[in-house]
């Protein structure tokens, strides 16, 4: 969703993501309430952030829907279907999950 003011976007995905995001926070409090797209143009690419505060409409999904685990890890699961997604994050208060192919799974971020 547009948000204004709109946060600064097109830098690299990589170990400064976190100075960017809290840039991207100060310049605009509301970003926390949506999905960070990053994205690469062909499967060698470097990743690059390519905008702030998104809403996902995933498509229905193929596999069976497990229970409603609320929207956001919900939608995180459809999206993570679409041939050119290669991963969602979803950082939450029960943990750090990861989709891919249209499976979910804890992330241990100790690892």
């Amino acid at each position: 969703m547009p948000r204004t003011p709109a946060p600064t976007s097109g830098m690299q995905f990589d170990e400064t993501f976190t100075e960017h995001f809290s840039k991207a926070l100060e310049q605009n409090p509301s970003v926390h309430d949506g999905a960070i797209m990053i994205h690469r143009l062909t499967s060698t690419d470097t990743y690059w952030v390519a905008g702030w505060s998104y809403r996902l409409f995933p498509p229905p999904i193929a596999s069976a829907a497990p229970p409603n685990r609320g929207s956001a890890f919900n939608s995180c699961l459809a999206m993570s279907e679409v041939g050119s997604v290669d991963a969602l994050y979803l950082l939450a208060a029960s943990g750090i999950w990861r989709f891919f192919h249209g499976r979910s799974e804890a992330v241990d971020p100790a690892r």
